[in-house]
């Protein structure tokens, strides 16, 4: 564990947690680096309630006057099973995994990105459609009218904004994005790669259409 004079010199956040799992791990991991913050993890509750910094409890139980952020039972699991997910409206967007008054957020922002990015009822039993993909109309998100809505970087925008309130010395970054442009092709090439067949079939149908060009591009190409 660092201590405090380090984590003060890079004016670093600490989050105490009593939830440490792979689940976890991933998603705190990323919701922090997509707000841009510096964090320190802990379980050791002693040395959070001495730390005199920002500091984030993401528990079942408020400690004292910290920010609290309720936390639910979805990280501590390590199966998959089929949970009634409740969606409310809170900070003018849908939200998962609401809570009660005594957090500080009104939901549990971990659950909720770690069940979105996850894709985690796609994991469960489903019908498919033709192709045997998870159909948008069966999901969490279109069923509650948030499908083409980014509820994930809302709920982190949100987060955000609500820390540098609480603390405006905290030091941010906004991430980097890049595009990455993919094609979907089925067939890589007109001529090559077709069993006998079918390409005799198609210099036949070539020939009798009179498309001696198709033809002998067919030819050039299968002969190198």
């Amino acid at each position: 564990m660092k201590p405090f004079g380090l984590l003060m010199i890079f004016n670093m956040l600490l989050f105490y947690s009593n939830i440490i799992s792979a689940r976890s791990n991933y998603v705190f991991e990323l919701v922090f680096n997509l707000m841009g913050i510096r964090y320190q993890l802990t379980n050791d509750r002693l040395l959070f309630e001495n730390y005199p910094d920002i500091k984030i409890n993401y528990s079942n139980k408020r400690i004292g006057d910290e920010f609290f952020i309720k936390s639910s039972s979805l990280l501590l699991e390590n199966f998959i099973k089929k949970t009634n997910i409740i969606v409310v409206e809170k900070f003018q967007t849908k939200v998962l995994f609401p809570n009660d008054s005594s957090c500080d957020l009104g939901f549990d922002i971990f659950s909720a990105v770690f069940y979105m990015v996850s894709r985690y009822e796609e994991y469960l039993p489903f019908q498919p459609d033709q192709h045997g993909r998870f159909k948008a109309i069966d999901s969490l998100a279109y069923q509650n009218n948030f499908l083409q809505s980014p509820v994930v970087d809302i709920w982190i925008k949100n987060l955000k904004n609500i820390l540098l309130k609480k603390s405006p010395s905290l030091k941010t970054s906004e991430p980097s994005f890049r595009a990455l442009t993919t094609y979907d092709i089925d067939t890589a090439y007109k001529y090559k790669g077709r069993n006998l067949l079918r390409t005799t079939g198609a210099v036949v149908r070539d020939l009798i259409q009179f498309n001696f060009k198709n033809t002998l591009k067919r030819a050039e190409t299968l002969f190198n």
